[in-house]
C-alpha cells in the first residue's frame, strides 16, 4: 500500500488523461503504477474502493482489473494509487475506445483486438465482477508478445450500495448481464465493425 506520509510531486510531464470526474498521472518513482485525483467531491471513488475492497476479500483474480495500491499525498491533492497498464515494450496500454474509433487500423489488427472481448467477458462471470460503466474508454489493450488482453481500468463503482448485491450470484449475475449486454451492442455500432460482420461472431 502507498504510505500517505510522503508527498509526491506531480507535474505535466506525468499527466495521462482527464475525465468527467477525475484527472490520471504517472507514479513519479514507480511506472507500474497511476495516481488518481478527483477535480470535484464525488461519491463514485468512495464507492469503487468500497467494491475493490470487497474482490481483495474475495481473492478474485486482478488479471484482467487494474490493482488498487492505497491512498497518497500529493501537491495536487490526495491522490488513488492504482495499476498502470503498460505494453510489452514498456508503453502505456491504449484505449479499447481508440482502436475501434480508428478506421485506419487493419482488419488483422482489429480482429486480434476484439478476439480478446470473450475472454474479458468469461474473467468477469467467473470473478463475479460487475462492472457499472462497462464502456470501451474504460478498457485498455494490453499488447504482449503473447497473449494480449483487454484490462478494465475504471467504471466500476456502484450506483447503488447493497450489501446483499455481493452475497447474491443471483443478483450479481443478473448486473453483470445488463452491463455486458449494453458494453457489446455499443461496440456492435461501430463503424468498424459494422463494416465488417465478421466480426460480430466475437461479441455475444
Amino acid at each position: 500500500m502507498e504510505d500517505k506520509k510522503l508527498m509526491l510531486f506531480l507535474n505535466e510531464n506525468l499527466f495521462i488523461n482527464k475525465g468527467t470526474n477525475r484527472v490520471c498521472y504517472e507514479h513519479p518513482h514507480e511506472k507500474i503504477k497511476c495516481l488518481k485525483i478527483d477535480l470535484t467531491k464525488n461519491k463514485e471513488t468512495k464507492r469503487e474502493l468500497k467494491y475493490y475492497k470487497i474482490l481483495s476479500k474475495n481473492n478474485i483474480s486482478f488479471d484482467m482489473l487494474s490493482r488498487y495500491y492505497g491512498s497518497v499525498e500529493t501537491n495536487l491533492g490526495i491522490a488513488e494509487s492504482f495499476e498502470l497498464i503498460r505494453n510489452f515494450d514498456g508503453s502505456i496500454a491504449i484505449e479499447l475506445d481508440k482502436y475501434l474509433n480508428n478506421l485506419n487500423i487493419s482488419d488483422n489488427e482489429i480482429e486480434e483486438i476484439i478476439k480478446c472481448i470473450p475472454s474479458l467477458k468469461q474473467y468477469l462471470y467467473k470473478n463475479r465482477i460487475y462492472v457499472k460503466d462497462l464502456n470501451t474508454v474504460n478498457i485498455v489493450y494490453k499488447r504482449n508478445k503473447l497473449n494480449s488482453k483487454l484490462v478494465i481500468i475504471d467504471g466500476l463503482a456502484h450506483s447503488n450500495y447493497n450489501p446483499f448485491l455481493y452475497q447474491s450470484d443471483y443478483f450479481i449475475l443478473k448486473k453483470i448481464d445488463k452491463s455486458w449486454e449494453k458494453f457489446v451492442n455499443s461496440i456492435k455500432r461501430k463503424e468498424l465493425i459494422k463494416s465488417n460482420p465478421f466480426f460480430k461472431n466475437y461479441l455475444h
